[in-house]
């Protein structure tokens, strides 16, 4: 089952930078390791997508699948399966490939076990977001529109990947009333696309709109936007 420990350090070290490799995230794509589920106390807690854990919906939480993108788990001994969407990140421990919501284990039939063996395997890939920004678009929406922001605001998350950093941001915006944007950044010559809310003259301002998010279940923090 998974951790109260081992997922906060997971949202700690990866829930801000998006662990992605949509380079083989293909139809027909499969993995085979553990599988294991949330314990119930994650219920209405806020996922690496910005969702909340629904105990009762087919999600999981795959380490670098994209957002959005469908997969069959397969229980190797029983050959019972289930397909969930992924919305999360992890499983933290060696060996797990995906952590599963408490109604796709129970339909699995692992609940009792805790673990099993399985065989992973991709059937629907995310829906295609809007075209890659210009190199010289620094800000804009999640609909593609190029903004100037005031100086301070909260980030939410960041991804090497856009279409995580698109999924992210309309969960936001369905949310936080407050502006949601893109900003495009780079860390030794590899595309960041952070998801930043708000926008304010004075740091001050920001920190308190951080002090609601994080209530609220985000992992938000200020951010300094450059000119």
């Amino acid at each position: 089952m998974r951790s109260e420990r081992g997922i906060s350090l997971f949202r700690k070290w990866g829930g801000l930078i998006g662990w992605i490799g949509i380079g083989w995230a293909q139809l027909g794509y499969v993995e085979e390791g553990e599988a294991s589920y949330y314990a119930p106390s994650f219920h209405g807690r806020r996922t690496a997508s910005g969702e909340r854990y629904d105990r009762q919906a087919l999600t999981g939480a795959h380490r670098t699948l994209p957002f959005g993108t469908y997969v069959r788990v397969t229980d190797k001994v029983s050959g019972r399966s289930v397909v969930v969407r992924i919305n999360d990140r992890g499983p933290l421990k060696t060996g797990r490939i995906i952590d599963l919501s408490e109604k796709a284990a129970a339909e699995l039939g692992i609940l009792a076990r805790g673990i099993a063996a399985v065989r992973l395997e991709v059937t629907q890939l995310f829906e295609e977001p809007p075209k890659s920004p210009t190199a010289s678009l620094i800000f804009f929406t999640p609909d593609g529109k190029a903004i100037q922001p005031k100086p301070y605001a909260v980030q939410i998350g960041a991804f090497s990947e856009l279409p995580n950093a698109y999924m992210l941001a309309r969960n936001a915006q369905k949310e936080v009333q407050e502006p949601v944007f893109l900003w495009q950044s780079a860390i030794r010559s590899k595309k960041l696309y952070r998801v930043v809310v708000g926008g304010f003259s004075s740091s001050k301002e920001a920190e308190s709109l951080r002090d609601r998010l994080k209530r609220e279940g985000w992992q938000a923090f200020v951010v300094h936007l450059p000119t």
